[in-house]
């Protein structure tokens, strides 16, 4: 075994969606520094526009590309001009996702369905469609995002929580299809790494010290935390590991009382 480019992702094609957001445009950051080519994906094209800007002003050349993951024919138009520019298709990182705060008492039935629509469904999809390309290159990784409100679920997100549950369990099934096929799949669970918005919706003074108080290391998360994990998964280094949930909570799931 020749260990020198063990966990080197350098070179690499690799699909973000959610790319903006909080957690994976710390991903791309980070690929992007370790010499991966990075696409970013997002529904929101001014976000993209700030996001390509800034990593220009850090020298480095990042794709973007606005669409909406949870539409097969956004996909197809995608990954035709990925394939066009770089040939193959290396890593997916399926990050996109939304939620709602309301309770199961409240929320409505269209935004259940808006939250299953773009966290579940866009995930499946992203799966399906780099599957052609993968699977014919016999080699690929995909990481799914699923989160610590899988199991059990996290109040004050019901149905984001159930499609976070989903995600792993299709995240498993997935992983078996592709097994023999050169394509690994793993999820990413995710503890406590707050954006603006949860600060804001979520994270009450009571709450926050609720979350922390069953934290063993008592502090929440930085995104760049999870950049090791995600780079295991894309390099050669996890070759063996498919149908796997990496755990990275601060221990919040080891601890009960």
């Amino acid at each position: 075994m020749i260990y020198t480019n063990f966990f080197s992702i350098k070179d690499k094609v690799i699909i973000f969606t959610g790319g903006s957001g909080h957690i994976v445009s710390e991903l791309i950051n980070a690929c992007l520094h370790l010499g991966a080519k990075c696409i970013s994906v997002d529904l929101r094209p001014e976000k993209l526009f700030v996001q390509k800007e800034f990593q220009k002003q850090q020298g480095f050349d990042l794709d973007v590309y606005a669409f909406d993951v949870a539409l097969e024919k956004g996909w197809h138009d995608f990954l035709r001009s990925v394939q066009n520019k770089f040939g193959r298709i290396d890593g997916l990182i399926n990050g996109a996702g939304i939620n709602n705060p309301s309770t199961f008492f409240d929320i409505e039935v269209e935004n259940f369905k808006q939250i299953f629509e773009v966290n579940l469904i866009g995930t499946l999809i992203g799966c399906q469609q780099v599957r052609k390309v993968m699977v014919n290159q016999k080699s690929g990784s995909i990481v799914n995002i699923s989160s610590t409100s899988a199991d059990p679920p996290l109040s004050k997100a019901f149905a984001y929580s159930a499609s976070k549950a989903a995600i792993t369990n299709l995240t498993k099934n997935i992983a078996r299809e592709f097994g023999q096929t050169g394509v690994r799949v793993n999820s990413l669970r995710p503890g406590f790494f707050p954006t603006e918005w949860n600060l804001k919706n979520f994270l009450s003074p009571e709450r926050t010290q609720s979350i922390l108080a069953h934290t063993p290391m008592a502090r929440f998360g930085h995104p760049n935390e999870l950049s090791g994990a995600v780079i295991w998964l894309l390099s050669e280094a996890s070759s063996f590991v498919t149908g796997s949930e990496i755990v990275i909570d601060g221990g919040f799931s080891a601890q009960t009382i």
